[in-house]
């Protein structure tokens, strides 16, 4: 028998299992390389249990991590002071937080603006980004691309995401979609050594078109200056199954360099 759906934890309470199945991927050189470019601090959102953050700290970057789960920023912190990695980590809401000082490069990866399924939290959290770039500052982000004819089919299993560690294995399957709000409602299913696990919370995510992301930057005040289909800076299209892109206030000088 299931939880009732209040009582079920997020993959976000649960760090060791995040550890376990959300493993290190090619987007990790890929913003390593990007900050290697710019000068400044850096501030991650939605940094999760530091996966990106720590290894950037080790790079020698003056870096911050905030997340609004409590459990993955102890996680990190620990993983930092294991690793010798001085990082800072801040549990805080990215549509309303203020660190007080700004930032040559701003990071939301691995699709974490897709938990903002609202328009207003969107907007709040481009603006609050905006306030903590410095001159000439970078935001940098990654979401999925929308495939149209699986979000139309609805209800299924997108299949196994293969084996973690040789002890887990997944099944994301998409219960509903919401083709006027844009949000998935996604359920995850996960087995340990072959044996079911206790369900987790579905997780809802906001689907970002193509067209989409410009004018939602743009209402900002920050220009799209860079979209990439893959993490090694290929060209983006419409089979492209991610949205890489790098954001620039609209009145700053200068171009960001590339990462291709």
């Amino acid at each position: 028998m299931e939880l009732p759906k209040e009582q079920c934890p997020t993959l976000y309470d649960l760090p060791s299992l995040y550890d376990e199945v959300v493993t290190p991927g090619p987007c990790e050189s890929f913003y390593r390389k990007l900050a290697c470019s710019t000068a400044g601090p850096i501030l991650e959102l939605a940094c999760g249990t530091g996966r990106l953050t720590i290894p950037l700290a080790l790079d020698g970057h003056d870096v911050v991590g905030l997340d609004a789960s409590y459990a993955m920023i102890r996680a990190a912190r620990a993983k930092a002071e294991l690793k010798r990695a001085e990082a800072e980590f801040v549990q805080g809401d990215m549509r309303r937080s203020d660190l007080g000082r700004r930032f040559s490069l701003v990071i939301v990866s691995c699709n974490s603006l897709a938990h903002l399924t609202a328009n207003d939290d969107i907007v709040e959290c481009l603006n609050r980004i905006v306030r903590h770039l410095a001159p000439g500052g970078l935001l940098a982000f990654d979401v999925v691309n929308p495939n149209i004819h699986d979000l139309a089919r609805g209800d299924q299993t997108r299949g196994g995401n293969g084996v973690y560690q040789s002890a887990y294995s997944a099944n994301n399957e998409l219960i509903a979609y919401d083709p006027v709000e844009q949000v998935q409602v996604l359920k995850w299913r996960f087995q340990k050594m072959g044996r079911e696990m206790p369900p987790l919370a579905p997780m809802r995510l906001r689907s970002f078109f193509p067209q989409e992301l410009p004018l939602r930057l743009a209402l900002a005040g920050l220009d799209l200056v860079a979209r990439y289909g893959d993490f090694t800076g290929g060209d983006f299209d419409g089979s492209s199954p991610n949205q890489i892109c790098v954001a620039q206030a609209a009145n700053s000088c200068g171009q960001p360099e590339t990462v291709a």
